[in-house]
């Protein structure tokens, strides 16, 4: 899932999107990848 998260990040926003918001805010990129869990499951659950 986390590579799911990464790919339509860099999609969205740019290449490296995710991983440099995991390094410059871990909180923030865990709460953006927390939705991103929660609304999959919920649409796919």
């Amino acid at each position: 899932m986390l590579e799911l998260f990464i790919e339509l990040t860099n999609q969205i926003f740019w290449d490296g999107y995710a991983r440099q918001l995991a390094s410059s805010d871990p909180a923030l990129f865990q709460l953006e990848f927390n939705e991103f869990l929660n609304t999959y499951q919920y649409e796919n659950g």
